[in-house]
């Protein structure tokens, strides 16, 4: 909706959470800055500007490349369904070099993005869907991307104890469309208050991917210890 963003979480500069809207919402320099991009899953919201940062970081001739990262499903989305020469130009009928781009499946267990470490977790949503758990001098913070209610997540969450920094997590439905939710594999604040229940009450818990619509709904529905995003915030943890 107009004044609002869709999915697009910057970490550390270099690091990019989904690709729903940070061509649009960063300036070129922050852009040429990505190394790597995680989309969490193939729904329009989380890649829609994926095509115009590669276009920039092309653009800008530097000579370190990007990588996108992402379960087998989201990398098949991907290459079939946008750069497939119709929707975006075939990034391998251009030859372009993989040290300019590469698709990469995210690793079992953790592997590093520079200083981060990167561990991928499955979720409630469409097939190939992923959380992701970074972590950098022993803290965790955790983004869910788009979910159902998944007890794994949040048994995940509260096994990282006094060392989660923070979870953000989804929250898109007022409870009075927690059906919807559940058939769209989507949160609410009530079942996120019962998943949140074990996690250590230092931990910061962020909602986003709020739908706009419902934003005065939902806002007003999420447990006290639970801060939220509308767009455009920086959190330093």
């Amino acid at each position: 909706m107009k004044g609002f963003n869709t999915t697009s979480i910057l970490v550390n500069g270099d690091v990019l959470i989904d690709a729903g809207s940070a061509a649009s919402a960063l300036e070129i320099e922050e852009l040429e800055h990505i190394r790597y991009i995680l989309p969490t899953h193939s729904h329009i919201d989380h890649i829609k500007e994926l095509p115009f940062i590669l276009d920039t970081v092309f653009s800008s001739q530097r000579q370190d490349g990007i990588t996108v990262y992402g379960s087998a499903d989201t990398i098949e989305v991907l290459k079939k369904h946008i750069f497939n020469g119709l929707i975006w130009p075939d990034m391998e009928e251009l030859k372009v070099d993989e040290t300019l781009l590469r698709f990469e499946f995210v690793p079992q267990g953790w592997f590093m993005l520079g200083d981060i470490r990167v561990r991928a977790l499955e979720v409630d949503h469409i097939p190939g869907s992923l959380g992701y758990v970074l972590g950098l001098d022993g803290r965790y913070v955790i983004f869910s991307g788009d979910t159902g209610y998944s007890q794994g997540l949040f048994d995940y969450a509260a096994s990282l104890g006094k060392d989660l920094e923070a979870l953000f997590i989804e929250t898109s439905f007022p409870e009075r469309m927690a059906r919807i939710a559940r058939l769209s594999q989507h949160l609410t604040p009530g079942m996120l208050r019962r998943g949140v229940d074990g996690i250590d009450p230092q931990a910061r818990v962020i909602s986003y991917h709020i739908k706009p619509q419902y934003g005065p709904e939902v806002i007003a529905e999420l447990p006290g210890r639970v801060e939220y995003i509308q767009g455009g915030e920086v959190f330093e943890l």
